[in-house]
């Protein structure tokens, strides 16, 4: 059996995956574009389409030649057993020795053909395996494109370069301080590194403004968690990671969006990944002002815990870098 075949393109053509990722790199990211997937397997033909405005993944496989293979010999089955439980009942009954093997012949069919059964039902499985890990190949696929238009994005702008590896790692740190599990912390980094992935459907020219952000501007900004999750939540492999990435801007006191979530309501992994991408922009450069120091944007993060940020994590990054709680916050205490 020839290995599934990947194909990466853009709808009303196929091309390879470098051509895909420089096409939509020369885009102006108003809009997210339409990308699809086509995957050739021994069942047919499975597409991962994506419709225009957000990408969507829905697979359409062609069942027909493989489905008559199991369902044929399994109704032939049941017929040859019918027929042979038929014939040795009256062979019992009296029947001639003629009437008699006629029914073990039928026997000896019936039993060649359940096997044949069996042997297209794990011809079944098989094949339900090669999908499986197409699907799989294919979201890899998916994920590295989008981390590709993520970094493209970012290196566009003097301000925003690196900055969502830079949180990913951090997110990463903090959780370890937090005794997070392994999968949590993988998990983490797929987050960081996409959760900023909504604001490729932000025009460039909002994100450099030099001045303070306000009316429609700021609605279109807050959109990008929304956006992000609906990129993302066709993808199975990242189902643990999308809960952080669509409420990293959630705030504890539930003044946050784009859910209004409150408390423990948020999950932790929003409230680490808040508190990793607040600390990585306050300690760099943007249009609006110069970078903090790294006491300084702790001190900020923890004045504004725990009605903002929760303050484990705050705590948390502040042991990573190994900043002092303020000694008239010691005394009070």
């Amino acid at each position: 059996m020839n290995p599934p075949i990947v194909i990466i393109g853009f709808l009303g053509g196929q091309i390879k995956k470098t051509r895909l990722i420089r096409r939509i790199l020369c885009t102006k990211f108003v809009h997210v574009p339409t990308v699809y997937l086509k995957i050739h397997t021994a069942l047919g033909p499975m597409f991962v389409l994506g419709e225009s405005g957000l990408p969507r993944i829905r697979i359409r496989m062609s069942w027909s030649s493989t489905a008559w293979g199991i369902v044929r010999p399994i109704c032939l089955s049941v017929l040859a057993m019918g027929l042979a439980i038929l014939a040795t009942m009256n062979a019992l009954e009296g029947w001639t020795r003629q009437a008699a093997a006629l029914g073990g012949i039928i026997v000896l069919l019936a039993v060649q053909i359940v096997f044949q059964a069996h042997t297209a039902i794990r011809g079944l499985y098989d094949h339900s395996e090669v999908i499986r890990k197409a699907a799989e190949d294919a979201e890899r696929h998916y994920v590295d494109v989008l981390w590709e238009i993520v970094r493209f994005v970012e290196a566009r702008d003097k301000y925003m370069n690196g900055h969502s590896e830079r949180v990913a790692t951090l997110t990463v740190q903090i959780a370890e301080r937090m005794s997070l599990g392994d999968d949590q912390c993988a998990n983490l980094r797929l987050a960081g590194r996409l959760h900023d992935v909504g604001m490729i459907s932000v025009a460039e020219g909002i994100l450099s403004q030099s001045h303070s952000l306000g009316g429609d501007d700021l609605r279109t900004i807050k959109k990008h968690p929304e956006i992000a999750y609906e990129i993302l939540k066709p993808l199975q492999s990242l189902q643990e990671a999308i809960p952080a990435i669509r409420h990293h801007h959630e705030r504890m006191n539930g003044t946050g969006y784009p859910g209004g979530l409150e408390g423990d309501d948020i999950p932790v992994a929003a409230r680490i990944l808040a508190v990793a991408d607040a600390y990585d922009a306050m300690t760099h450069d943007r249009p609006q002002r110069h970078a903090m120091s790294d006491c300084a944007a702790v001190d900020e993060l923890r004045r504004c815990a725990p009605e903002g940020y929760d303050a484990d994590c705050v705590e948390a990054l502040a042991e990573l870098k190994n900043i002092q709680e303020p000694q008239e916050a010691l005394d009070s205490a």
